[in-house]
């Protein structure tokens, strides 16, 4: 065991297999991404219509001169509008991409063994297409969104 602060960590949770995750709630869900994706979490703003895309791809959304495609969780998962409280942006070198979210839940340490792959099955729902695990936090499921399932689904959906 290595000690850390005072606190044994046991050998087999090193550094090298957890991960830090934000968790943000979503029309009463919660959904996490690894946080080194995450380029800042911002206020809702001004939305610039983009043709031709799926309904959960409103538009973009201006961050320092750049546009990034804004992701509307509620309306890809459930078919329901999200919040317009707040928005996450990724960082650029991942994609320029942004996803609105009710707020901030927190940030947690996620071994890999506390993830639970979700399998893909012959039926096709919506939930499946956009998330690739999960894992519990304080007694609630939170869901891992997979950026490149989403990019695929806006591929095969946009008009």
């Amino acid at each position: 065991m290595s000690e850390t602060a005072g606190i044994d960590i046991p050998a087999e949770i090193s550094a090298s297999n957890v991960e830090k995750y934000l968790i943000f709630s979503v029309l009463d869900n919660l959904y996490s991404l690894p946080s080194r994706l995450i380029g800042e979490i911002a206020m809702f703003d001004t939305v610039y219509p983009l043709p031709l895309m799926p309904p959960y791809v409103p538009g973009v959304v201006n961050r320092y001169s750049i546009p990034y495609a804004l992701f509307d969780i509620g309306l890809l998962l459930y078919k329901t509008p999200g919040p317009r409280n707040k928005v996450i942006v990724l960082k650029d070198d991942i994609d320029r991409i942004a996803f609105l979210i009710n707020d901030v839940a927190g940030i947690t340490d996620v071994s890999e063994e506390e993830l639970l792959n979700i399998e893909r099955s012959s039926e096709t729902n919506d939930s499946a297409e956009a998330i690739s695990a999960s894992f519990n936090w304080k007694g609630d499921n939170v869901f891992v969104l997979d950026i490149q399932k989403i990019l695929a689904r806006v591929g095969r959906d946009a008009v």
